[in-house]
């Protein structure tokens, strides 16, 4: 696990493209058999993940933390926007352009104005309601962490946190009659799907995983049940389940396979995270994300077989994000590194 403390983190850019890719599968046309949602709530525990390991190696520089991730996310969502706007200009789209949906899609309080307010958003961009979720809880988590990194709250309080969420939900759908789609896009109700990340970032850096996990038995055992609680949150269809307790049991399901990935990377269900592709792919998944479901759209046409405008599609978002990472991505991580002593990743490279 020391890797884990520092440097590289084995298979999380591999898990990041097998997020993305349930997701681009899921837009793509496939959505009655892939759950798109479920690559989004990957992503969310991949967050919370990232977010706890970064703040545990740099415990006295939370300021430098937010500078980061400022200088990190916004370029990329600044130029997806433009270029949503570009290509309804150019009738690539259809023309949708209301700036108060762009506004919110900007500040990061579009998936409330999704539910809340009228959104015009331009095609393709309706995706950015997860870029919400995820700086709400950037808000609101380092915060949290300078009380658990001085130990005034145990690991165990995370666990409380974590309970609330459920209990929340119930009183959100049973209490308001929120359906379980609405539920889906809101912050208050989906904070635990980076917050289960977050708890196992903790657990790791503090030692607080039992050496038993380590045994092939119990190793297999426990992904299994993970893998059938999964499939299970697939096929439960009832709407109080779907509503209250899915995430939930999806955050459990996480965090074993999210342990194994990254503390045995050398195993045959985790290799192929580590492929040279694999790891790029990642590299570039939060910009082909903002702007995969555009292209989805640009290329859908009924002179083509939608397996051929889904490729063309999928080429276009990659070679956008390839282009955006040489010449956007890499000179902001150079100015991050200026401003607030970050290094700079590595580019990655296949592992051995």
């Amino acid at each position: 696990m020391a890797q884990l403390k520092s440097g590289y983190i084995p298979s999380l850019d591999g898990l990041r493209t097998v997020s993305i890719g349930i997701v681009f599968a899921a837009h793509a046309g496939l959505g009655r058999v892939v759950p798109g949602g479920f690559g989004v709530t990957i992503f969310f525990f991949i967050s919370g993940f990232l977010i706890t390991t970064l703040l545990c190696r740099e415990q006295d520089r939370y300021g430098a933390f937010y500078l980061r991730r400022l200088l990190r996310l916004t370029p990329p969502l600044v130029l997806a926007l433009a270029l949503g706007i570009g290509l309804v200009w150019l009738g690539y789209l259809p023309h949708v352009l209301d700036p108060m949906t762009l506004i919110s899609q900007f500040f990061f309080f579009f998936n409330y104005y999704t539910v809340y307010g009228t959104p015009y958003a331009i095609p393709g961009t309706g995706v950015l309601w997860s870029l919400s979720v995820e700086e709400h809880f950037y808000l609101i988590w380092p915060a949290l962490f300078v009380l658990f990194a001085a130990g005034r709250l145990k690991t165990g309080w995370i666990w409380v946190f974590l309970a609330l969420f459920p209990l929340w939900r119930a009183v959100r759908h049973y209490g308001f009659g929120m359906s379980s789609e609405t539920i889906y896009y809101l912050s208050d109700t989906r904070l635990d799907s980076l917050l289960f990340g977050c708890a196992l970032a903790l657990m790791i850096w503090r030692g607080q995983i039992p050496a038993l996990v380590e045994r092939p038995a119990v190793r297999n055992g426990t992904l299994l049940l993970a893998l059938a609680g999964i499939l299970i949150s697939f096929l439960w269809r009832s709407e109080d389940f779907r509503a209250v307790a899915r995430y939930s049991l999806q955050g459990l399901a996480l965090m074993p396979i999210f342990f194994y990935a990254l503390t045995r990377p050398d195993l045959a269900i985790f290799r192929p995270l580590n492929w040279g592709w694999m790891r790029w792919l990642g590299v570039w998944s939060y910009s082909i994300y903002l702007v995969h479901q555009m292209m989805i759209v640009a290329f859908a046409s009924d002179r083509l077989p939608p397996l051929v405008s889904a490729a063309l599609a999928a080429g276009a978002a990659i070679l956008w994000a390839a282009l955006l990472y040489r010449f956007v991505e890499l000179p902001f991580a150079r100015l991050r590194a200026h401003l607030t002593g970050h290094m700079t990743p590595a580019a990655p490279r296949a592992a051995p």
